[in-house]
């Protein structure tokens, strides 16, 4: 996680916006204790992970204030993508593509029809040519330097 997030953001955010980001990034154990978290391993590497979540919480790791671990309801609630990370040695190799759409089965399984995430600007190049469409665009300073991210939505 914390290569794909010093090594990828290069050339979208500056270096102290990749410092402020790792506020807002990171592993969320509650995706972990569901069962919603997948890992992409080849070989002994990890090549990538990601999840999904049925619970209200958007974006933002263990230690990220304002998060909310309430249910979502399948039926007006998108369920959300998250925690998306992958290993700079394997990107362009269909891994992000992988996770995408293991989560986005995992979704209708459980009677979701949209899927919703909070993409970094690295990240939005991968979640536009999987079908995902930009909603609002924010930015969050809570790391200090302030970070724009794009909140994405896709019918499933």
């Amino acid at each position: 996680m914390n290569a794909s997030i010093a090594e990828l953001q290069r050339g979208f955010l500056t270096a102290a916006q990749i410092t402020s980001s790792k506020t807002v990034m990171g592993i969320d154990t509650q995706l972990i204790e569901d069962g919603t978290y997948f890992v992409v391993e080849e070989g002994h590497e990890i090549a990538g992970c990601g999840g999904w979540s049925r619970r209200a919480t958007l974006y933002g790791g263990d230690h990220t204030p304002g998060r909310e671990p309430s249910l979502l309801d399948p039926a007006r609630d998108p369920a959300r993508v998250r925690a998306m990370y992958t290993n700079p040695a394997f990107t362009r190799r269909g891994v992000g593509r992988l996770i995408l759409d293991l989560c986005e089965r995992a979704a209708a399984a459980e009677g979701f029809t949209t899927l919703e995430l909070m993409g970094t600007l690295s990240g939005e190049p991968l979640y536009s040519a999987y079908g995902f469409e930009p909603v609002e665009r924010i930015t969050d300073d809570r790391g200090g330097a302030p970070v724009h991210l794009v909140r994405m939505r896709k019918s499933i």
